[in-house]
């Protein structure tokens, strides 16, 4: 998969008055005040809590995510208890 060139530009649009070194949750903050797409806040939403140095940083973490492959999904078949109490539902018919 090719990184998206398009990543760069969008980050430094978004990012360029943003003072650096930033966390996730102020990238987060500051895209929504300046009213990222729904597909930027998603990257970000994505993005690892931790401390981002530059833009470039931050444009490089969105591409290794992109290009990473997701973990497979273990389930757990669903158990359903067989031995709680219940109470028996009655209906009670007036008929006048």
């Amino acid at each position: 998969m090719t990184p998206d060139p398009g990543n760069e530009t969008v980050v430094q649009q978004v990012f360029w008055d943003l003072p650096f070194p930033a966390y996730r949750w102020q990238l987060i903050a500051h895209a929504a005040v300046y009213g990222a797409d729904a597909v930027t806040m998603s990257k970000l939403h994505r993005l690892p809590p931790r401390r981002y140095a530059d833009c470039e940083d931050v444009a490089a973490t969105i591409v290794a995510i992109q290009n990473a492959h997701p973990r497979p999904r273990r389930y757990r078949p669903m158990t359903i208890p067989m031995n709680v109490p219940h109470r028996s539902l009655i209906v009670s018919v007036h008929v006048d």
